[in-house]
């Protein structure tokens, strides 16, 4: 499977912004460039959480899509934030730690521009046995 392909026609994705930099062997970066309209707040840019777990949980799927090959739903995520983002880009590097034959474990590190740690995340993704599990890229086009 071309993990590339998958993101390339992943619509939230590009609504946010995420763009999927590297991504093999288990492993995937990504960035998404901050703008008002990811803010909380009304006076000043400071990045809604929601927009910081999209880009883990995306990441980390790309992470275990090149490790097992296939699509892997998210099971669950769990995310710290440690810093607020108030502007530039959100770097995210993902890793999977365990990819057994039914779930994977992925670590992912989110940063800003400057390198100051905004969050962490630790998510469960199904990893095998998903029957037809790319079939959402046959489908027709909702366009």
């Amino acid at each position: 499977m071309d993990v590339s392909e998958i993101f390339d026609r992943m619509p939230f994705g590009d609504l946010l912004g995420i763009e999927v930099c590297e991504v093999g062997d288990g492993r995937a970066v990504g960035e998404l460039e901050l703008s008002i309209e990811h803010s909380s707040s009304p006076e000043t840019l400071v990045a809604h959480g929601g927009v910081t777990y999209a880009l883990a949980d995306t990441l980390g799927g790309a992470a275990v899509i090149s490790a097992s090959g296939t699509v892997a739903p998210t099971i669950d995520m769990r995310i710290d934030y440690l810093s607020p983002a108030t502007g530039g880009v959100l770097r995210a590097e993902a890793e999977v730690v365990r990819n057994g034959s039914d779930v994977a474990a992925v670590e992912v590190a989110i940063s800003d521009g400057n390198g100051t740690a905004i969050a962490t995340a630790h998510g469960t993704y199904k990893s095998g046995g998903v029957e037809d599990g790319a079939a959402w890229l046959d489908q027709e086009s909702i366009e």
